[in-house]
């Protein structure tokens, strides 16, 4: 069991219609600016997880943190506004299907599993452990 890495994908919204806050006298409002109540900018993200251990061959800690990654790609602004120029770089949600998702597992989650993962040079079989959510769902597609 301690070969097996969990990965699955979380929507998180960036702010919320309503938000109450905690300050202090001196203290000033934050202001939040989105463009419409209706229309909150959310992004999708990726995590890997694993169980924490005591590497035995090495004898350090790992943490069973893997990785967070999110679903965005960063395009270049059609216009300018007053907050940035024309041509600066704006993130952008990705779709996640299954090109997207299989994109994301093989250019950043297995080269960060490689990196952080105790023993990852030794051959030793780890499992990646998905949800069978019909998007992500990959099976024997990594061989």
């Amino acid at each position: 069991m301690e070969d097996v890495i969990h990965v699955d994908e979380k929507l998180f919204y960036m702010t919320t219609v309503k938000r109450r806050y905690v300050l202090l006298p001196d203290e000033a409002v934050p202001t939040r600016r989105v463009r419409s109540k209706r229309h909150i900018p959310k992004v999708m993200v990726l995590a890997a997880v694993a169980r924490p251990r005591t590497d035995p061959r090495t004898g350090s800690f790992f943490d069973g943190k893997i990785g967070l990654w999110a679903f965005l790609t960063h395009e270049p602004a059609q216009r300018s506004s007053r907050n940035r120029p024309a041509g600066a770089l704006v993130p952008k949600e990705q779709p996640v299907n299954k090109s997207t998702y299989r994109e994301m597992l093989v250019e950043r989650v297995l080269p960060a599993i490689r990196t952080k993962w105790p023993g990852a040079t030794s051959g030793e079989r780890i499992v990646i452990q998905q949800d069978n959510a019909p998007p992500t769902f990959l099976p024997m597609m990594l061989r």
